[in-house]
Protein backbone atom coordinates (compact mmCIF):
# COMPACT_ATOMS: atom_id res chain seq x y z
CA UNK A 1 0.00 0.00 0.00
CA UNK A 2 1.27 3.68 -0.56
CA UNK A 3 2.15 5.75 1.65
CA UNK A 4 0.61 8.71 2.05
CA UNK A 5 2.07 11.71 0.25
CA UNK A 6 2.44 14.22 3.50
CA UNK A 7 4.66 11.45 5.31
CA UNK A 8 6.54 11.12 1.79
CA UNK A 9 7.39 14.37 1.75
CA UNK A 10 8.85 14.27 5.20
CA UNK A 11 11.10 11.45 3.93
CA UNK A 12 12.13 12.87 0.86
CA UNK A 13 12.63 16.36 2.33
CA UNK A 14 16.13 16.95 1.36
CA UNK A 15 15.87 15.65 -2.79
CA UNK A 16 12.67 18.65 -2.94
CA UNK A 17 15.17 21.13 -1.28
CA UNK A 18 17.74 20.28 -3.34
CA UNK A 19 15.42 20.51 -6.47
CA UNK A 20 13.52 23.75 -5.28
CA UNK A 21 17.15 25.40 -5.06
CA UNK A 22 19.02 24.40 -8.46
CA UNK A 23 18.43 27.65 -9.65
CA UNK A 24 20.89 29.59 -6.88
CA UNK A 25 23.26 27.25 -6.61
CA UNK A 26 23.01 27.32 -2.97
CA UNK A 27 20.44 27.60 -0.55
CA UNK A 28 20.66 29.09 3.03
CA UNK A 29 16.74 28.65 4.07
CA UNK A 30 15.03 30.99 2.09
CA UNK A 31 14.19 31.70 -1.87
CA UNK A 32 15.91 34.69 -2.22
CA UNK A 33 16.92 36.90 -4.86
CA UNK A 34 19.38 39.71 -5.56
CA UNK A 35 17.52 43.21 -4.98
CA UNK A 36 18.18 46.39 -6.81
CA UNK A 37 17.45 49.94 -5.65
CA UNK A 38 14.82 49.92 -8.17
CA UNK A 39 11.93 50.07 -5.84
CA UNK A 40 13.87 49.55 -3.34
CA UNK A 41 11.91 48.49 0.15
CA UNK A 42 13.01 51.61 2.11
CA UNK A 43 10.90 54.04 -0.10
CA UNK A 44 7.49 55.00 1.06
CA UNK A 45 4.17 53.32 -0.23
CA UNK A 46 4.44 55.64 -4.07
CA UNK A 47 8.27 55.49 -4.51
CA UNK A 48 9.36 58.30 -2.34
CA UNK A 49 11.61 58.30 0.59
CA UNK A 50 9.69 56.23 3.83
CA UNK A 51 7.64 58.60 5.36
CA UNK A 52 8.06 61.13 3.14
CA UNK A 53 6.55 61.45 -0.38
CA UNK A 54 3.25 59.50 -1.83
CA UNK A 55 4.14 60.76 -5.40
CA UNK A 56 3.63 58.38 -7.88
CA UNK A 57 6.35 56.37 -9.27
CA UNK A 58 9.43 57.16 -9.40
CA UNK A 59 9.48 60.78 -7.44
CA UNK A 60 8.61 63.03 -10.14
CA UNK A 61 10.14 65.98 -9.84
CA UNK A 62 7.80 68.56 -12.48
CA UNK A 63 5.16 67.91 -14.84
CA UNK A 64 4.83 64.04 -14.21
CA UNK A 65 8.09 63.38 -14.94
CA UNK A 66 10.07 60.96 -12.62
CA UNK A 67 13.43 61.63 -10.99
CA UNK A 68 15.36 58.72 -12.98
CA UNK A 69 17.26 56.57 -10.42
CA UNK A 70 20.78 54.77 -11.01
CA UNK A 71 20.46 52.10 -13.23
CA UNK A 72 20.64 48.25 -12.23
CA UNK A 73 22.86 45.49 -14.40
CA UNK A 74 20.71 42.72 -12.97
CA UNK A 75 17.63 41.71 -10.97
CA UNK A 76 15.01 39.30 -10.40
CA UNK A 77 11.16 40.05 -10.04
CA UNK A 78 9.03 37.67 -8.18
CA UNK A 79 5.58 36.81 -9.53
CA UNK A 80 2.88 38.82 -7.98
CA UNK A 81 -0.02 37.26 -6.10
CA UNK A 82 -1.84 37.87 -9.19
CA UNK A 83 0.21 36.15 -11.27
CA UNK A 84 1.38 33.37 -9.20
CA UNK A 85 -2.25 32.85 -9.38
CA UNK A 86 -3.66 33.35 -12.88
CA UNK A 87 0.12 31.36 -13.83
CA UNK A 88 -1.19 28.14 -11.95
CA UNK A 89 -4.33 27.69 -12.87
CA UNK A 90 -3.07 28.26 -16.82
CA UNK A 91 -0.50 25.94 -16.05
CA UNK A 92 -2.59 23.00 -14.07
CA UNK A 93 -6.19 23.37 -15.55
CA UNK A 94 -7.05 23.65 -11.97
CA UNK A 95 -9.27 26.10 -9.73
CA UNK A 96 -6.95 27.81 -7.02
CA UNK A 97 -9.90 27.91 -4.57
CA UNK A 98 -8.83 27.10 -0.80
CA UNK A 99 -5.11 27.32 -1.69
CA UNK A 100 -2.65 28.17 1.07
CA UNK A 101 -1.97 32.25 1.06
CA UNK A 102 1.31 33.25 -0.24
CA UNK A 103 3.86 35.69 0.57
CA UNK A 104 2.28 39.33 0.21
CA UNK A 105 4.54 41.67 -2.10
CA UNK A 106 3.87 45.48 -0.90
CA UNK A 107 3.34 47.14 -4.11
CA UNK A 108 5.64 50.65 -4.83
CA UNK A 109 3.42 53.37 -6.37
CA UNK A 110 0.54 51.77 -6.16
CA UNK A 111 1.81 48.38 -7.73
CA UNK A 112 2.74 45.02 -6.74
CA UNK A 113 4.40 44.44 -9.52
CA UNK A 114 6.91 47.46 -9.48
CA UNK A 115 7.65 46.23 -5.54
CA UNK A 116 8.02 43.04 -7.33
CA UNK A 117 11.60 43.83 -7.90
CA UNK A 118 12.66 44.39 -4.58
CA UNK A 119 11.62 41.08 -2.61
CA UNK A 120 13.06 37.98 -1.38
CA UNK A 121 10.90 35.60 -0.18
CA UNK A 122 11.12 35.08 3.48
CA UNK A 123 12.22 31.47 5.86
CA UNK A 124 8.06 32.17 6.51
CA UNK A 125 7.07 32.34 2.77
CA UNK A 126 9.27 29.75 1.82
CA UNK A 127 6.57 27.38 4.16
CA UNK A 128 4.18 29.35 2.34
CA UNK A 129 4.99 28.23 -1.10
CA UNK A 130 5.75 24.88 -0.10
CA UNK A 131 1.99 24.39 1.33
CA UNK A 132 0.53 26.08 -1.77
CA UNK A 133 2.75 23.87 -4.16
CA UNK A 134 2.22 20.79 -2.45
CA UNK A 135 -1.65 21.79 -2.05
CA UNK A 136 -1.93 22.43 -6.04
CA UNK A 137 0.44 19.57 -7.14
CA UNK A 138 -2.11 16.98 -5.34
CA UNK A 139 -5.39 19.03 -6.58
CA UNK A 140 -4.18 18.55 -10.33
CA UNK A 141 -3.42 14.92 -9.76
CA UNK A 142 -6.60 14.19 -8.42
CA UNK A 143 -8.10 15.72 -11.10
CA UNK A 144 -7.65 13.35 -13.97
CA UNK A 145 -8.47 15.16 -16.75
CA UNK A 146 -6.09 17.92 -15.47
CA UNK A 147 -3.67 15.00 -15.15
CA UNK A 148 -4.51 13.59 -18.50
CA UNK A 149 -3.21 17.09 -20.06
CA UNK A 150 0.17 17.84 -17.56
CA UNK A 151 1.66 14.26 -18.41
CA UNK A 152 1.54 13.75 -22.06
CA UNK A 153 1.85 10.02 -21.77
CA UNK A 154 0.75 6.97 -19.07
CA UNK A 155 3.84 6.34 -17.13
CA UNK A 156 4.03 2.20 -17.13
CA UNK A 157 5.80 2.24 -13.54
CA UNK A 158 9.03 4.15 -11.71
CA UNK A 159 10.76 2.36 -14.29
CA UNK A 160 9.23 4.40 -17.07
CA UNK A 161 11.71 6.56 -17.52
CA UNK A 162 10.64 7.47 -20.90
CA UNK A 163 7.84 8.88 -19.58
CA UNK A 164 8.86 10.64 -17.07
CA UNK A 165 11.28 12.67 -18.71
CA UNK A 166 9.13 13.36 -21.36
CA UNK A 167 6.67 14.93 -18.95
CA UNK A 168 9.61 17.01 -17.07
CA UNK A 169 10.01 18.33 -20.55
CA UNK A 170 6.93 19.34 -21.59
CA UNK A 171 5.81 20.62 -18.28
CA UNK A 172 9.19 21.91 -17.43
CA UNK A 173 9.33 24.44 -20.45
CA UNK A 174 5.98 25.57 -19.57
CA UNK A 175 6.70 26.46 -15.94
CA UNK A 176 10.05 27.97 -15.99
CA UNK A 177 9.47 29.45 -19.57
CA UNK A 178 11.68 28.29 -21.60
CA UNK A 179 13.64 24.81 -22.29
CA UNK A 180 14.95 22.55 -19.51
CA UNK A 181 18.69 21.90 -19.37
CA UNK A 182 19.84 18.65 -19.21
CA UNK A 183 20.82 18.21 -15.85
CA UNK A 184 17.69 20.09 -14.92
CA UNK A 185 15.49 17.40 -17.10
CA UNK A 186 18.16 14.88 -14.77
CA UNK A 187 17.33 16.38 -11.24
CA UNK A 188 13.27 16.31 -11.79
CA UNK A 189 13.39 13.04 -13.43
CA UNK A 190 15.49 11.48 -10.61
CA UNK A 191 13.14 13.31 -7.91
CA UNK A 192 10.15 11.53 -9.88
CA UNK A 193 11.50 8.09 -9.61
CA UNK A 194 13.15 8.43 -6.03
CA UNK A 195 9.35 9.13 -5.17
CA UNK A 196 7.37 7.10 -7.39
CA UNK A 197 10.05 4.50 -6.31
CA UNK A 198 9.83 4.90 -2.35
CA UNK A 199 5.72 5.07 -2.64
CA UNK A 200 5.24 2.27 -5.14
CA UNK A 201 2.78 4.55 -7.22
CA UNK A 202 3.74 6.21 -10.38
CA UNK A 203 1.97 9.48 -9.81
CA UNK A 204 3.01 10.30 -6.45
CA UNK A 205 6.12 10.32 -7.80
CA UNK A 206 5.03 12.77 -10.79
CA UNK A 207 3.02 14.96 -7.79
CA UNK A 208 6.39 15.20 -5.85
CA UNK A 209 7.86 16.49 -9.01
CA UNK A 210 5.04 18.91 -9.84
CA UNK A 211 5.62 19.85 -6.49
CA UNK A 212 8.88 20.78 -6.66
CA UNK A 213 8.21 23.01 -9.78
CA UNK A 214 5.88 25.00 -8.24
CA UNK A 215 8.11 25.44 -5.71
CA UNK A 216 11.28 26.41 -7.91
CA UNK A 217 12.88 30.19 -7.68
CA UNK A 218 12.60 29.35 -11.26
CA UNK A 219 9.34 29.66 -11.32
CA UNK A 220 8.80 32.01 -8.72
CA UNK A 221 10.61 34.58 -10.07
CA UNK A 222 11.39 36.06 -13.38
CA UNK A 223 15.08 35.63 -14.17
CA UNK A 224 16.30 38.45 -16.45
CA UNK A 225 19.89 39.08 -17.57
CA UNK A 226 20.01 39.40 -21.07
CA UNK A 227 22.77 38.56 -23.37
CA UNK A 228 24.77 40.68 -25.97
CA UNK A 229 23.41 41.87 -28.90
CA UNK A 230 24.87 40.16 -31.84
CA UNK A 231 24.44 43.05 -34.13
CA UNK A 232 25.87 45.43 -31.08
CA UNK A 233 28.47 44.39 -29.12
CA UNK A 234 28.42 46.96 -26.79
CA UNK A 235 24.93 46.29 -25.65
CA UNK A 236 23.11 43.41 -23.65
CA UNK A 237 19.67 42.62 -24.62
CA UNK A 238 16.83 40.48 -23.06
CA UNK A 239 16.61 36.85 -24.67
CA UNK A 240 13.83 35.17 -26.84
CA UNK A 241 12.47 33.55 -23.76
CA UNK A 242 13.14 36.06 -21.43
CA UNK A 243 10.94 38.81 -23.67
CA UNK A 244 8.22 35.98 -23.87
CA UNK A 245 7.75 36.14 -20.02
CA UNK A 246 8.32 40.25 -20.05
CA UNK A 247 5.47 40.67 -22.51
CA UNK A 248 3.02 37.65 -21.17
CA UNK A 249 3.05 39.08 -17.80
CA UNK A 250 2.91 42.71 -18.60
CA UNK A 251 0.11 42.58 -20.85
CA UNK A 252 -1.34 39.87 -19.90
CA UNK A 253 -0.45 39.17 -15.80
CA UNK A 254 -0.27 35.31 -16.62
CA UNK A 255 2.34 32.62 -17.82
CA UNK A 256 3.28 33.03 -21.70
CA UNK A 257 1.17 30.86 -23.81
CA UNK A 258 1.97 28.37 -26.54
CA UNK A 259 2.02 30.90 -28.78
CA UNK A 260 4.05 33.12 -27.66
CA UNK A 261 7.02 30.42 -26.04
CA UNK A 262 6.86 29.57 -30.32
CA UNK A 263 7.88 32.76 -31.40
CA UNK A 264 10.69 32.61 -28.73
CA UNK A 265 11.98 29.27 -29.70
CA UNK A 266 11.45 31.01 -33.43
CA UNK A 267 13.73 33.78 -32.60
CA UNK A 268 11.16 36.37 -33.74
CA UNK A 269 11.04 37.93 -29.98
CA UNK A 270 14.08 40.07 -30.53
CA UNK A 271 13.00 42.31 -33.21
CA UNK A 272 10.36 44.92 -32.62
CA UNK A 273 8.12 43.77 -35.44
CA UNK A 274 7.91 40.37 -33.70
CA UNK A 275 7.42 42.28 -30.64
CA UNK A 276 4.47 44.58 -31.86
CA UNK A 277 2.78 41.18 -33.22
CA UNK A 278 2.54 39.67 -30.20
CA UNK A 279 2.00 42.79 -28.40
CA UNK A 280 -1.15 43.09 -30.39
CA UNK A 281 -2.31 39.61 -30.10
CA UNK A 282 -2.14 39.48 -26.46
CA UNK A 283 -3.89 42.74 -26.09
CA UNK A 284 -6.66 41.26 -27.98
CA UNK A 285 -6.94 38.10 -25.49
CA UNK A 286 -9.58 38.21 -22.60
CA UNK A 287 -6.40 37.84 -20.80
CA UNK A 288 -5.36 41.07 -21.66
CA UNK A 289 -8.17 43.31 -21.42
CA UNK A 290 -8.33 41.39 -17.88
CA UNK A 291 -4.40 42.77 -17.31
CA UNK A 292 -5.68 46.87 -18.98
CA UNK A 293 -8.42 46.44 -16.04
CA UNK A 294 -6.21 45.58 -13.14
CA UNK A 295 -3.44 47.84 -14.36
CA UNK A 296 -5.99 50.76 -13.81
CA UNK A 297 -7.59 49.23 -10.48
CA UNK A 298 -4.36 49.76 -8.83
CA UNK A 299 -3.69 52.94 -10.23
CA UNK A 300 -7.12 54.46 -9.22
CA UNK A 301 -6.94 52.18 -5.55
CA UNK A 302 -10.38 50.82 -7.08
CA UNK A 303 -9.93 47.44 -4.73
CA UNK A 304 -11.08 49.36 -1.19
CA UNK A 305 -14.74 49.39 -3.32
CA UNK A 306 -15.24 45.90 -2.64
CA UNK A 307 -15.48 46.56 0.79
CA UNK A 308 -17.39 49.81 0.33
CA UNK A 309 -19.89 50.91 3.53
CA UNK A 310 -22.10 53.70 4.49
CA UNK A 311 -24.54 54.34 7.78
CA UNK A 312 -27.55 54.24 5.61
CA UNK A 313 -28.61 56.76 8.35
CA UNK A 314 -26.55 58.92 6.27
CA UNK A 315 -26.76 57.38 3.12
CA UNK A 316 -30.15 56.60 1.78
CA UNK A 317 -29.07 55.26 -1.40
CA UNK A 318 -26.55 53.06 0.03
CA UNK A 319 -26.57 49.10 -0.59
CA UNK A 320 -24.39 46.22 0.03
CA UNK A 321 -23.85 46.00 -3.72
CA UNK A 322 -23.20 49.35 -4.57
CA UNK A 323 -19.35 49.50 -3.95
CA UNK A 324 -18.76 46.53 -6.68
CA UNK A 325 -21.11 48.54 -9.24
CA UNK A 326 -19.26 51.54 -8.87
CA UNK A 327 -15.91 49.85 -9.32
CA UNK A 328 -17.24 47.87 -12.51
CA UNK A 329 -18.26 51.32 -14.15
CA UNK A 330 -15.00 52.35 -14.01
CA UNK A 331 -13.87 49.48 -15.30
CA UNK A 332 -15.90 49.42 -18.23
CA UNK A 333 -15.28 52.97 -19.00
CA UNK A 334 -11.50 51.91 -19.12
CA UNK A 335 -12.33 48.77 -21.01
CA UNK A 336 -14.39 50.75 -23.97
CA UNK A 337 -11.85 53.48 -24.01
CA UNK A 338 -8.87 50.76 -24.75
CA UNK A 339 -10.24 48.42 -26.73
CA UNK A 340 -13.43 49.30 -28.19
CA UNK A 341 -13.04 53.31 -29.47
CA UNK A 342 -9.63 53.52 -28.85
CA UNK A 343 -9.79 56.70 -27.57
CA UNK A 344 -7.61 59.85 -26.09
CA UNK A 345 -7.04 59.31 -22.53
CA UNK A 346 -7.42 63.23 -22.24
CA UNK A 347 -11.07 62.45 -22.94
CA UNK A 348 -11.57 60.50 -20.07
CA UNK A 349 -11.81 63.73 -17.89
CA UNK A 350 -14.69 65.31 -19.77
CA UNK A 351 -16.71 63.00 -21.43
CA UNK A 352 -20.24 62.82 -19.76
CA UNK A 353 -20.70 58.66 -21.32
CA UNK A 354 -20.55 56.29 -18.44
CA UNK A 355 -22.14 53.03 -17.55
CA UNK A 356 -24.79 52.24 -15.02
CA UNK A 357 -26.68 49.67 -13.68
CA UNK A 358 -29.91 50.30 -12.32
CA UNK A 359 -28.62 51.15 -8.81
CA UNK A 360 -25.81 53.48 -10.34
CA UNK A 361 -28.71 55.19 -12.62
CA UNK A 362 -30.67 56.12 -9.34
CA UNK A 363 -27.98 57.58 -7.87
CA UNK A 364 -27.04 59.51 -11.00
CA UNK A 365 -30.78 60.57 -11.94
CA UNK A 366 -30.79 59.32 -15.76
CA UNK A 367 -32.79 56.18 -16.58
CA UNK A 368 -32.51 52.78 -15.55
CA UNK A 369 -31.50 50.43 -18.25
CA UNK A 370 -33.89 48.46 -19.82
CA UNK A 371 -32.29 44.90 -19.09
CA UNK A 372 -30.00 43.63 -16.22
CA UNK A 373 -26.46 44.62 -16.06
CA UNK A 374 -24.90 47.76 -17.19
CA UNK A 375 -25.87 49.75 -20.40
CA UNK A 376 -23.91 53.08 -21.93
CA UNK A 377 -25.55 56.07 -20.50
CA UNK A 378 -25.27 60.30 -20.76
CA UNK A 379 -24.85 62.45 -17.89
CA UNK A 380 -26.56 65.77 -18.99
CA UNK A 381 -24.21 68.83 -18.38
CA UNK A 382 -26.53 69.90 -15.25
CA UNK A 383 -26.12 67.15 -13.52
CA UNK A 384 -22.77 68.24 -11.55
CA UNK A 385 -20.13 65.83 -13.09
CA UNK A 386 -18.58 64.54 -15.54
CA UNK A 387 -15.75 62.37 -16.90
CA UNK A 388 -13.22 60.25 -14.42
CA UNK A 389 -14.02 62.04 -11.32
CA UNK A 390 -17.53 62.59 -11.62
CA UNK A 391 -17.61 58.44 -11.08
CA UNK A 392 -18.82 57.77 -7.98
CA UNK A 393 -16.51 55.21 -7.19
CA UNK A 394 -13.26 56.82 -7.82
CA UNK A 395 -14.39 59.60 -5.35
CA UNK A 396 -15.74 56.84 -2.65
CA UNK A 397 -12.69 55.02 -2.40
CA UNK A 398 -10.85 58.31 -1.00
CA UNK A 399 -13.27 59.20 1.55
CA UNK A 400 -14.96 58.67 5.07
CA UNK A 401 -17.68 55.95 6.00
CA UNK A 402 -19.82 59.24 7.36
CA UNK A 403 -18.67 61.67 5.16
CA UNK A 404 -15.92 63.38 2.18
CA UNK A 405 -12.24 63.98 2.53
CA UNK A 406 -11.54 66.45 0.14
CA UNK A 407 -7.68 66.12 1.60
CA UNK A 408 -7.64 62.52 0.56
CA UNK A 409 -9.36 63.15 -2.67
CA UNK A 410 -7.00 66.13 -3.62
CA UNK A 411 -3.98 64.00 -2.54
CA UNK A 412 -5.61 61.17 -5.05
CA UNK A 413 -5.82 63.82 -7.92
CA UNK A 414 -2.16 65.25 -7.44
CA UNK A 415 -0.29 61.97 -6.84
CA UNK A 416 -1.77 59.69 -8.53
CA UNK A 417 -2.93 61.44 -11.76
CA UNK A 418 -0.08 64.18 -11.82
CA UNK A 419 2.78 62.40 -10.26
CA UNK A 420 3.57 65.61 -7.91
CA UNK A 421 5.43 64.62 -5.05
CA UNK A 422 3.78 65.58 -1.73
CA UNK A 423 4.97 64.87 2.08
CA UNK A 424 3.44 61.82 3.08
CA UNK A 425 2.52 63.06 6.67
CA UNK A 426 2.64 65.30 9.51
CA UNK A 427 5.50 65.22 12.16
CA UNK A 428 4.29 62.61 14.96
CA UNK A 429 4.36 64.90 17.29
CA UNK A 430 2.34 67.76 16.05
CA UNK A 431 -0.69 68.77 17.77
CA UNK A 432 -3.09 70.05 15.42
CA UNK A 433 -6.27 72.34 17.32
CA UNK A 434 -9.44 70.73 17.09
CA UNK A 435 -11.89 72.56 14.31
CA UNK A 436 -14.80 74.75 14.79
CA UNK A 437 -17.44 73.34 17.09
CA UNK A 438 -21.19 72.91 15.26
CA UNK A 439 -22.56 72.50 12.14
CA UNK A 440 -19.80 73.57 9.52
CA UNK A 441 -18.74 72.92 6.10
CA UNK A 442 -15.47 70.75 5.04
CA UNK A 443 -13.48 74.02 3.60
CA UNK A 444 -14.92 75.23 7.35
CA UNK A 445 -12.87 72.28 8.97
CA UNK A 446 -9.80 72.53 6.73
CA UNK A 447 -8.89 75.94 7.23
CA UNK A 448 -7.05 74.94 10.39
CA UNK A 449 -4.46 73.52 7.69
CA UNK A 450 -4.14 76.69 6.16
CA UNK A 451 -2.87 78.56 9.00
CA UNK A 452 -0.57 75.68 10.22
CA UNK A 453 2.85 76.29 9.00
CA UNK A 454 3.17 72.22 9.22
CA UNK A 455 0.29 71.68 8.00
CA UNK A 456 -0.05 73.78 4.56
CA UNK A 457 3.09 72.57 2.96
CA UNK A 458 0.39 69.43 2.18
CA UNK A 459 -2.67 71.11 2.55
CA UNK A 460 -2.46 74.18 0.70
CA UNK A 461 -2.28 72.07 -2.53
CA UNK A 462 -4.62 69.18 -1.74
CA UNK A 463 -7.43 70.89 -0.08
CA UNK A 464 -8.26 73.43 -2.97
CA UNK A 465 -8.42 70.39 -5.11
CA UNK A 466 -10.58 68.25 -3.03
CA UNK A 467 -12.58 71.38 -1.95
CA UNK A 468 -13.95 71.89 -5.28
CA UNK A 469 -15.61 68.14 -5.08
CA UNK A 470 -17.87 68.94 -2.26
CA UNK A 471 -20.98 68.96 -4.77
CA UNK A 472 -20.61 65.12 -4.71
CA UNK A 473 -20.94 63.47 -0.98
CA UNK A 474 -19.24 60.53 -0.28
CA UNK A 475 -21.55 58.18 -2.15
CA UNK A 476 -21.08 60.26 -5.20
CA UNK A 477 -24.39 61.49 -4.85
CA UNK A 478 -24.75 65.50 -5.66
CA UNK A 479 -26.04 67.48 -3.04
CA UNK A 480 -26.82 71.87 -3.16
CA UNK A 481 -25.40 72.05 0.69
CA UNK A 482 -23.25 70.59 2.92
CA UNK A 483 -25.38 70.76 6.71
CA UNK A 484 -27.98 72.99 5.11
CA UNK A 485 -24.85 75.04 4.19
CA UNK A 486 -23.78 76.33 0.73
CA UNK A 487 -21.16 74.72 -0.78
CA UNK A 488 -17.89 77.10 -1.91
CA UNK A 489 -17.06 74.88 -4.74
CA UNK A 490 -13.60 77.08 -5.95
CA UNK A 491 -10.65 74.83 -6.65
CA UNK A 492 -7.04 75.55 -7.53
CA UNK A 493 -4.19 73.71 -8.97
CA UNK A 494 -1.03 75.40 -9.40
CA UNK A 495 -1.84 78.89 -10.55
CA UNK A 496 -5.26 78.02 -12.01
CA UNK A 497 -8.44 78.53 -10.53
CA UNK A 498 -11.78 76.70 -11.64
CA UNK A 499 -15.18 75.49 -10.16
CA UNK A 500 -16.73 72.68 -9.44
CA UNK A 501 -15.65 68.98 -10.95
CA UNK A 502 -16.17 69.68 -14.39
CA UNK A 503 -13.92 72.49 -13.73
CA UNK A 504 -11.40 70.29 -12.30
CA UNK A 505 -11.63 67.66 -14.92
CA UNK A 506 -11.13 70.23 -18.25
CA UNK A 507 -7.92 71.44 -16.09
CA UNK A 508 -6.90 67.74 -15.67
CA UNK A 509 -7.34 66.98 -19.51
CA UNK A 510 -5.08 69.85 -20.68
CA UNK A 511 -2.38 68.97 -17.71
CA UNK A 512 1.11 68.96 -18.88
CA UNK A 513 1.60 66.47 -16.50
CA UNK A 514 -1.19 64.21 -17.14
CA UNK A 515 0.12 62.07 -19.94
CA UNK A 516 3.66 61.45 -18.59
CA UNK A 517 2.31 60.36 -15.28
CA UNK A 518 -0.15 57.93 -17.17
CA UNK A 519 3.24 56.98 -18.67
CA UNK A 520 5.02 57.00 -15.54
CA UNK A 521 2.88 53.93 -14.30
CA UNK A 522 2.57 51.99 -16.90
CA UNK A 523 5.94 51.98 -18.03
CA UNK A 524 7.17 51.26 -14.22
CA UNK A 525 4.51 48.11 -14.56
CA UNK A 526 6.15 46.96 -17.68
CA UNK A 527 9.99 47.31 -16.57
CA UNK A 528 8.99 45.72 -13.13
CA UNK A 529 11.02 48.85 -11.33
CA UNK A 530 10.85 52.35 -11.38
CA UNK A 531 12.21 54.77 -14.00
CA UNK A 532 16.34 54.29 -13.81
CA UNK A 533 18.75 56.55 -15.76
CA UNK A 534 18.78 53.80 -18.48
CA UNK A 535 14.99 54.41 -19.07
CA UNK A 536 15.22 58.19 -19.63
CA UNK A 537 15.66 58.43 -23.49
CA UNK A 538 12.83 55.77 -23.97
CA UNK A 539 10.58 57.60 -21.06
CA UNK A 540 11.49 61.13 -23.32
CA UNK A 541 10.15 59.39 -26.91
CA UNK A 542 7.20 57.67 -25.36
CA UNK A 543 5.97 61.41 -23.72
CA UNK A 544 6.05 62.58 -27.48
CA UNK A 545 4.81 60.06 -29.29
CA UNK A 546 1.72 59.46 -26.67
CA UNK A 547 1.28 63.46 -27.10
CA UNK A 548 1.19 63.53 -31.22
CA UNK A 549 -0.16 60.08 -31.49
CA UNK A 550 -3.51 60.93 -29.57
CA UNK A 551 -2.70 59.71 -26.40
CA UNK A 552 -4.29 56.04 -27.06
CA UNK A 553 -3.13 53.62 -24.08
CA UNK A 554 -3.49 50.80 -26.19
CA UNK A 555 -0.84 52.45 -28.64
CA UNK A 556 1.30 53.24 -25.38
CA UNK A 557 1.09 49.55 -23.91
CA UNK A 558 2.47 48.63 -27.47
CA UNK A 559 5.12 51.74 -27.80
CA UNK A 560 6.03 50.23 -24.01
CA UNK A 561 6.95 47.05 -25.10
CA UNK A 562 8.39 47.47 -28.25
CA UNK A 563 10.83 50.25 -26.64
CA UNK A 564 14.67 50.22 -26.14
CA UNK A 565 13.79 50.73 -22.40
CA UNK A 566 11.61 47.44 -22.39
CA UNK A 567 14.14 45.54 -24.71
CA UNK A 568 17.51 46.19 -23.22
CA UNK A 569 19.18 46.58 -19.99
CA UNK A 570 22.35 47.70 -18.76
CA UNK A 571 25.68 46.06 -19.86
CA UNK A 572 26.37 44.18 -16.46
CA UNK A 573 28.98 45.45 -14.21
CA UNK A 574 32.19 44.24 -14.82
CA UNK A 575 31.45 43.91 -18.59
Amino acid sequence: MARPLSRLFRATKSSIVVATCVVLASCNGSISAPTTTDGDQSSGPNGGPSGGSTGGPGAPVADGWPSFKPSQSFQLRRLTTEQYTASVQTLLGISTDGMPPIEHISPVGGFSAIGASSVAVSGMGVGQFENAGRFLAHAAMAAIGARQKLVPCTPTGPADTTCIQSFVKSFGQRIFRRPLAADEVTAYAALATQVATATADVWQGVEATLSAFLQSPKFLYLTEVGAQDPANGGRYRYTDYEMASRLAYFLTNDTPDDALLDAASAGTLVTPEGIQAQAARLLALPSGHDAVRASFTSLLALDSLDTLSRPVELFPKFTATLGAAMKQETLLVFDDLVFNRDGDYRHLFDQQETFVNSELASLYGVAAPSTTGFARATLAPSSGRAGLLGQAGVLAARDHADGTSPTKRGLFVLTRLLCQNLPLAPPANLTIPPPPSGLITARQKLEEHASNAVCASCHTATDPVGLSLEHLDAMGVYRETDHGLAIDDTGKIGDKQYHGEAGLGAILRDHPALGPCLIQSLYSVGVGHLATTFDQDTFSSMVHEFDTSGARIRSLLTSIATSDGFRYLPTPTGN
